[in-house]
């Protein structure tokens, strides 16, 4: 398993955490998801809890993840998606709502253009509708839910 992290704090943590752990396996590196530290087709899996939401370029993301996984690997990843476009002031509030993953959100369809862009195939862009019960709390008085989801986005580089 590789780890990737911009920060050299949380590389270090995972790598303690590793050590601990007595995880044998585990490779942590220094990077940025827009270019992996990571040779080219040589991943089976890439796995991403919302991350990508975070990069200003996401079709880099896509690209470079194509780029490094093997023919027949796959992207899993979790991440926050538009349901509708989102107001203004959501979208523009980069201070508290783009660091949670809400304003930097890409629509099902962008992303699922992105991934066709990069090459991939099998697309899967399945929401998890149950998590508006709790994404209702996140910005209070917003109706927050009404446009954003958290989803599990599937794709096979053939």
């Amino acid at each position: 398993m590789i780890g990737v992290d911009m920060t050299p704090e949380m590389v270090s943590r995972a790598r303690n955490n590793a050590i601990r752990g007595e995880y044998s396996n585990t490779d942590f590196r220094l990077g940025e998801i827009e270019h992996l530290p990571v040779a080219d087709n040589t991943v089976d899996v890439i796995i991403s809890n919302c991350v990508i939401n975070l990069s200003p370029d996401k079709q880099q993301v896509f690209n470079d993840s194509f780029r490094v996984l093997k023919s027949g690997g796959r992207l899993a990843i979790s991440d926050i998606v538009t349901t509708a476009e989102l107001p203004s002031e959501i979208k523009n509030d980069l201070d508290k709502l783009y660091s949670g993953c809400i304003s930097g959100a890409s629509s099902i369809s962008e992303i699922e253009t992105m991934l066709q862009q990069s090459g991939f195939t099998d697309i899967s862009v399945e929401q998890k509708d149950e998590s508006k019960d709790f994404i209702k709390d996140w910005v209070q008085g917003s109706s927050i839910e009404d446009y954003i989801v958290s989803a599990v986005i599937k794709a096979i580089k053939p």
